[in-house]
């Protein structure tokens, strides 16, 4: 008796692959309807796979919505560790960093959409995301940036440290808010105010 051959199993890099065309596909389809539009049978259809395949990559519509924020918070980061490398002094690293999270933003409107702006989200959805340990590092990246710069003048507590590093992500991401939302007011230079921004969270007491 002749034994059936099975399915062979699929490859790491095959599984990859179809990972990536249905977040590629989700992202097109966030991006030009809006999250909360697409369901994952919509989705399946564009991929052009059943609506089992993808919950054989995902447990759901809004862990694909996490996937991508985590993707774009990759490469943002990425892009500050690399800007920064050559430069020593503490200020100007943090400036760097300040300039090229913004500068992405505000290049990348529609990525900004998705991190920030994306409709028929959860509080549980972003908390659980921002609980994530990928998440924290990023924010504590920053956090570290703003301890050596204030390291400088003085020794800095916790409580300050936190402050500052808060008040400086919410007014960066409200920079960009403001010139991608309301684009027809004339705004003075993202750079100028970011860089303004910083002076005065830096020498505040």
């Amino acid at each position: 008796m002749v034994k059936k051959m099975g399915r062979k199993p699929r490859s790491q890099a095959q599984i990859n692959a179809v990972r990536d065309k249905i977040t590629d596909h989700a992202l097109k389809l966030f991006q030009e309807e809006g999250y909360d539009a697409i369901s994952i049978r919509r989705l399946a259809k564009e991929v052009g796979c059943a609506p089992m395949t993808i919950y054989a990559h995902f447990d759901g519509k809004i862990n694909i919505l996490q996937h991508l924020w985590a993707v774009v918070l990759d490469t943002v980061f990425s892009q500050i560790r690399t800007d920064i490398e050559n430069s020593k002094d503490s200020t100007q690293r943090l400036n760097i960093a300040a300039q090229v999270f913004t500068q992405y933003w505000l290049t990348n409107p529609d990525h900004f959409r998705l991190v920030f702006m994306s409709a028929g989200i959860t509080r549980p959805d972003v908390d659980s995301f921002l609980k994530n340990k990928a998440t924290l590092s990023h924010f504590k990246f920053f956090s570290g940036l703003v301890m050596l710069a204030l390291a400088d003048s003085h020794t800095p507590n916790v409580a300050e440290i936190k402050a500052k590093t808060d008040g400086l992500i919410s007014a960066l991401i409200g920079i960009v808010f403001c010139a991608n939302t309301i684009a027809d007011y004339p705004w003075s230079k993202p750079q100028d105010m970011v860089t303004l921004m910083l002076n005065s969270l830096i020498n505040a007491k």
